[in-house]
């Protein structure tokens, strides 16, 4: 008996979501080791063997109401004040979201006048709300070269966006926090869609971080 055409349609759509999904699966998959790959020589976890570069710059996380960083923040902010004190950076960029009511950067920069750095050289850049907003303030405002602070998991994306930015760029990770098991699932979830989803972006406009047809221009430092 042949089979009836109505039933046979819903199995062949079926088929075509599973080939998707498999195919969709692969490229995530192909991007993530690309943007590893690529980003592993340029990063370094060992300050004695950091190059000193003019500039580190620390990205943003999230900030309590009372102004106190995150633990994670915390941790980049720490890493950032070592090379700071190492004598492998002058001055601190602290990048992050600035809105009506909740301000990353000026919380990261009164966390790092707590803890020594001196006022005039600190960097605060308001306008990274996203990390190819953060490398595109910061080649508008002059910078070519940087030491980029971030947790390990976080610098392939962000050393991507910096070298596409025409940063020359070296990732120094921040220690990682305990987490929750259903945290631990969000984070590798977004970041993994982030990665695969940057490498299109910048290749249908480059970093700018912005929406098309705004030009990047320098932020008030």
């Amino acid at each position: 008996m042949p089979a009836d055409p109505a039933s046979a349609q819903p199995r062949r759509r079926g088929r075509w979501l599973a080939l998707a999904a498999v195919l969709a699966i692969a490229l995530v998959g192909a991007a993530n080791a690309y943007l590893i790959a690529r980003s592993r020589p340029a990063v370094i976890a060992d300050l004695g063997r950091t190059p000193p570069r003019p500039y580190v710059m620390v990205l943003g996380s999230y900030v309590f109401r009372n102004g106190a960083p995150s633990r994670e923040l915390a941790a980049r902010l720490e890493t950032g004040r070592q090379l700071y004190r190492a004598g492998l950076a002058r001055r601190i960029i602290v990048s992050g979201l600035a809105e009506p009511g909740y301000d990353e950067p000026d919380a990261m920069a009164a966390w790092l006048e707590r803890h020594g750095v001196a006022p005039p050289d600190l960097v605060i850049d308001r306008g990274g709300y996203r990390t190819a907003a953060s490398m595109a303030d910061a080649v508008a405002a002059g910078v070519q070269s940087l030491l980029v602070v971030s947790q390990r998991y976080h610098l392939p994306r962000a050393l991507y966006l910096a070298r596409h930015a025409g940063l020359e760029a070296i990732g120094v990770p921040a220690a990682d926090v305990e987490r929750t098991l259903p945290d631990r699932i969000y984070s590798f979830v977004r970041e993994t869609s982030a990665r695969a989803e940057i490498i299109l972006e910048v290749a249908a406009r480059g970093v700018r971080g912005l929406p098309p047809g705004q030009v990047p221009t320098a932020p008030t430092y």
